[in-house]
């Protein structure tokens, strides 16, 4: 019984020195990584709408409004697409005019050598100027603009469909 109670309380502190180290370790990192964030968020932002000097959040983490001179230039938004490895996120910016003026791929899980090469910007670099009527894939639709990743057609149609439908296509 007393083996009992000693290894129950060796464990305890053992696992309190853990929880403790953890939490000591995070109150010192906490702050940087939020900081890390918040300059990787504006990186995406000034990529994916260059015209704009100024970004204004309309929802947290999901629309910003592109400003140049306190106009409107643009919205940003921040979507999501159901990839064949997983969900696919992306920023992307949206022009007055309703054609994209920048992708970024945020995070995915695609296959590596295949449906990774989404995020590459000879493959986001066909979505600047088009309008949500021109969002398809060229061997989906006759008027389509977009070329494929060999191998990866679900990840590119994915990533076509979800920009297709932020810039206020079907």
């Amino acid at each position: 019984m007393k083996s009992i109670v000693k290894l129950g309380v060796t464990l305890f502190v053992v696992c309190a020195l853990a929880a403790g180290s953890l939490a000591f370790f995070y109150s010192l990192t906490e702050k940087p990584i939020a900081r890390q964030r918040e300059l990787e968020t504006q990186d995406a932002l000034t990529k994916v709408a260059p015209e704009a000097t100024e970004f204004r959040v309309v929802e947290k983490d999901a629309i910003w409004e592109a400003l140049k001179d306190g106009s409107s230039v643009g919205r940003v938004l921040a979507i999501k697409a159901k990839g064949y490895g997983g969900p696919i996120g992306m920023v992307v910016g949206i022009g007055a005019d309703g054609r994209l003026t920048g992708v970024r791929v945020v995070s995915q899980t695609e296959t590596p050598g295949l449906g990774n090469k989404v995020s590459t910007q000879p493959f986001l670099r066909q979505f600047i100027g088009l309008g949500s009527q021109d969002l398809w894939l060229r061997k989906d639709s006759s008027q389509g603009k977009v070329d494929a990743i060999s191998a990866a057609t679900i990840s590119s149609r994915a990533v076509t469909a979800a920009l297709r439908a932020a810039a206020g296509g079907q």
